[in-house]
């Protein structure tokens, strides 16, 4: 729909000064609604990347704390076979034959023991590294996402324009 050409007592048209300041008045909405998208992003990105590195740093302490554990275990089952070997020593027994294989056995299972800890430590560090790859990927999707919304709103603006009107 066209407007009539209004005129005011100086010869102004009503109608185009009304779609023109109408024009700048979406143009500037379109405008804060983009800097807001890409704000908004700036932000999501910004507590993503904290998020990964939270999880990096959950990752290292997985690994110290297993490294730590393993080596309090290792430390627990060298005592216990000295004991065990220095109660042998005590009653007389000879270490060889069932003794030796007992002590053996014993060390086996405590090396065990120990690599399970590594391992239990490798598994969450790896669960957190993969949380941090994740948070990684929703900083850049973030910013993307935003970028598209700007653009949207900035075009949906412009779309929205009936240049028709400023043709009097």
């Amino acid at each position: 729909a066209r407007l009539c050409a209004i005129r005011d007592d100086k010869g102004v048209n009503m109608a185009a000064t009304v779609t023109f300041l109408s024009a700048w008045g979406s143009a500037i909405s379109a405008g804060l609604g983009a800097i807001s998208a890409i704000s908004s992003a700036q932000q999501q990105k910004a507590a993503a990347n904290y998020n990964a590195q939270v999880a990096e740093n959950q990752a290292i302490a997985s690994r110290q704390q297993a490294a730590a554990n393993a080596e309090m275990q290792r430390r627990s089952s060298q005592r216990q076979i000295g004991k065990m070997e220095a109660t042998y020593a005590a009653s007389g027994v000879t270490m060889e034959g069932s003794p030796m294989e007992i002590l053996e056995q014993s060390a086996r299972e405590a090396e065990l023991d120990r690599m399970n800890i590594i391992y239990s430590g490798e598994m969450g560090a790896t669960g957190a590294q993969n949380t941090a790859a994740l948070e990684r990927s929703r900083a850049s999707n973030a910013m993307t996402s935003g970028y598209t919304s700007a653009a949207g709103s900035l075009f949906g603006s412009a779309g929205e324009y009936d240049f028709s009107l400023t043709r009097q």
